[in-house]
């Protein structure tokens, strides 16, 4: 199984987690290089096809998401177990940039996600890089992540740690 993301490095301030994350090698760079994970991922939150996208593509992210970096899919799968814990404020948001610095190369990308508690905004990044992997592998039904069991997890996990 190809690892589909590496997440290099994390950086959090007062508003922002971002985290500079690599597509790996093996994995497709793009939903349209790979439509039978970028299919299941809609299966399990087709709500995010409804999210506002400020991208080139239109305004929703069903405009951009048959032909868009991983990462931007990545950005939104986390933005959705935000707003679906009500944790994070009644917006979430996110932008998914190249990245800049000395490691970047074409498969490197920053994903800045609103950081309105830094535990559960990890959490979901943690949480959707492994749906995405799940997804991306071609998992079976038997493995698929149950996305109620997971937001139920992140609202636990930050009420636990405050």
């Amino acid at each position: 199984m190809p690892q589909v993301f590496d997440i290099r490095s994390v950086t959090i301030d007062d508003r922002y987690l971002t985290a500079c994350v690599r597509v790996g090698d093996e994995a497709p760079l793009t939903t349209d290089q790979d439509l039978v994970g970028t299919t299941l991922v809609y299966r399990l939150m087709p709500e995010i096809t409804e999210h506002a996208c400020l991208g080139d593509r239109g305004t929703t992210f069903k405009d951009a998401m048959p032909a868009t970096e991983l990462p931007h899919l990545l950005e939104h799968v986390t933005v959705e177990l935000m707003a679906r814990t009500g944790l994070g404020g009644e917006i979430s948001s996110g932008r998914t940039m190249p990245a800049r610095g000395a490691e970047a190369d074409e498969r490197c990308f920053d994903v800045q996600l609103s950081c309105p508690d830094d535990v559960l905004t990890a959490g979901a990044l943690s949480s959707a890089a492994w749906i995405c992997e799940w997804a991306f592998n071609h998992g079976d039904a038997s493995t698929e992540p149950d996305v109620n069991a997971i937001v139920d997890g992140l609202v636990n996990l930050v009420r636990g740690v405050a």
